[in-house]
């Protein structure tokens, strides 16, 4: 028994073991934080040039997710044996699955709009981030129907790169959900520097509730739902008001 128990002890935890090397992660982060840096002034670099058309944004916008994604599987998870399913977790085996989570995103999303109304009383309008969802809202049915591939990409590549990856890999780093929740969603939060101050503190709140419901629920799936519904509302919605108000709606900015 006492061998046993030894044996035990001597064998690392499986929550422990990095799911791709170290070197790997240091390397995304940095660079998201190097990218956020120089997205400081992207509001401010788009709005001189008198966008006509967004559709090239809206591709490169799709590219970068895909770009993101591909680092992450191909040049960290697969090479160390992970698996694309396991990031994601959870299992859709029946209609039954499907609607489950469908249903919980909903709850997910009303539980966002109340602290994205929270934090916009606590913190003040972002006039940043009313900017930059003016500059990105599509404006004519080429660019919505684009904008929900954005939507798309973004929901369930940020997912997948952030709470799939990321944040699984602080966890093994750190051995605690609370502090991997938080460093991803600080990580998060700096990619979208484009937003100001303020714009980067409510994603960073927005990342944390994406974690928090990862761990959770153990599956990406909810939150890829809530994510790709809450983006492509945002501009659809955004573009409507743009085209009968001639202004974007500022409660949520």
């Amino acid at each position: 028994m006492s061998t046993s128990l030894a044996d035990t002890a001597s064998q690392p935890s499986a929550r422990r073991e990095l799911i791709a090397p170290l070197w790997h992660t240091t390397v995304f982060v940095l660079f998201v934080l190097i990218y956020a840096f120089f997205e400081r002034t992207k509001v401010s670099r788009l709005e001189s040039q008198h966008i006509t058309s967004r559709l090239p944004l809206y591709l490169f916008m799709i590219g970068f997710e895909l770009v993101l994604v591909c680092y992450v599987w191909f040049l960290g998870v697969k090479p160390a044996g992970g698996s694309f399913l396991s990031l994601v977790g959870g299992q859709w085996k029946t209609v039954g699955d499907v609607l489950r989570d469908i249903g919980i995103a909903f709850v997910f999303w009303m539980v966002v709009i109340t602290m994205l109304v929270g934090l916009r009383v606590v913190l003040g309008q972002n006039p940043q981030m009313l900017r930059a969802a003016r500059i990105v809202s599509p404006q004519n049915t080429q660019e919505m129907i684009l904008w929900a591939w954005v939507a798309l990409a973004a929901g369930t590549c940020e997912e997948f790169v952030f709470r799939g990856y990321l944040q699984k890999q602080f966890q093994a780093i750190t051995g605690s959900d609370v502090a991997a929740v938080g460093l991803q969603a600080v990580v998060f939060g700096a990619a979208h520097s484009y937003q100001g101050v303020k714009g980067m503190i409510t994603i960073t709140v927005y990342g944390a509730f994406f974690g928090i419901l990862a761990v959770y629920r153990k599956s990406l799936r909810p939150g890829m739902i809530q994510h790709v519904m809450q983006d492509t509302s945002a501009g659809i919605i955004g573009a409507l008001f743009l085209k009968r108000l001639g202004k974007t709606p500022a409660i949520f900015f």
